[in-house]
């Protein structure tokens, strides 16, 4: 920004009145979101829901950026290599917006912070890695008993998979059907069908790209990218129309390679026959792969 330019909050996000009115934009500016994760989706949920005007964060990230990380996270490049993420994505928030309100929690979630991460917040993101199989839990609990909205989304080869829980939906035990006994790669399967129960990324994924075991998976910038338009969205249904929301069981689906697209109400969830069904062959599938 040159000297000569001043910020102005209204000036820099006035493109989003007309999508927004000038109090609910008022309203984003007032408002605190929490968003778990800084890499591969929750970097992007956080630039996204800045340049839509939500004026305060709570970002929460232990890791730094890698080599590996260049194909689809927003903050990883030559220049940022080795460096924090929490920290760098920061700073390109505040880029963008430098009256932002944040919290940083640069070690990331644990059952010793997850109520100071929460306190104060209007709306939980989560942003984690699909391999944080029980971080995923601690989150959309917490925020439930707190009487907050998580949303969530996962992306799927070149697709992505949006989730909403809350008050009045279904928990995150019964709809994913994810039980303590469970395997780690099991509770990973659980979890992923849960976004995508139809599995249409399964038709052109090379199986012998996943590794459960090694926490390891193919993914794309699309699918990135998809779910941070997604989330933008479910944010702002649940910051400002939360009567529109759907919160779980109802899941909303899309394959932008198959031109897919599903917005549901799963009965029962993965408890759901065809769900059970579909999770055997998923795990079959893998296991005959990696042999």
């Amino acid at each position: 920004m040159s000297p000569e330019t001043k910020f102005d909050y209204n000036s820099a996000f006035s493109r989003n009145l007309g999508v927004v009115s000038s109090d609910e934009h008022e309203h984003l500016r007032l408002s605190t979101v929490a968003i778990a994760g800084m890499g591969g989706v929750g970097g992007d949920y956080l630039i996204s829901l800045a340049r839509a005007g939500v004026g305060g964060f709570h970002i929460a990230e232990f890791d730094e950026f890698e080599l590996a990380n260049f194909n689809r996270q927003y903050g990883a490049n030559t220049h940022t290599l080795g460096r924090r993420k929490i920290e760098v994505m920061l700073e390109y928030a505040l880029e963008i917006n430098p009256e932002l309100r944040v919290k940083i929690f640069d070690k990331g979630l644990d059952a010793s912070n997850i109520d100071a991460f929460l306190s104060g917040v209007n709306l939980a993101v989560n942003g984690m890695d699909i391999f944080a199989v029980d971080m995923h839990p601690l989150l959309i609990n917490s925020a439930t008993a707190r009487e907050l909205i998580t949303v969530a989304a996962v992306p799927l080869g070149l697709g992505a998979g949006v989730l909403a829980f809350g008050p009045g939906g279904m928990s995150y035990e019964n709809y994913f059907a994810i039980s303590p006994d469970m395997s780690e790669e099991e509770k990973i399967i659980q979890f992923a069908l849960g976004f995508a129960p139809e599995m249409y990324h399964l038709k052109y994924l090379d199986p012998q790209s996943i590794n459960l075991k090694a926490r390891k998976g193919p993914s794309s910038i699309a699918g990135c990218k998809l779910c941070a338009g997604f989330i933008t969205t479910q944010a702002l249904l649940a910051l400002l129309h939360p009567q529109e929301l759907h919160l779980a069981p109802w899941y909303t689906y899309l394959d932008a390679r198959l031109n897919r697209f599903h917005h549901r109400r799963l009965w029962l969830g993965n408890r759901n026959p065809l769900q059970r069904l579909k999770s055997f062959v998923a795990k079959k599938r893998l296991d005959n792969a990696g042999k």
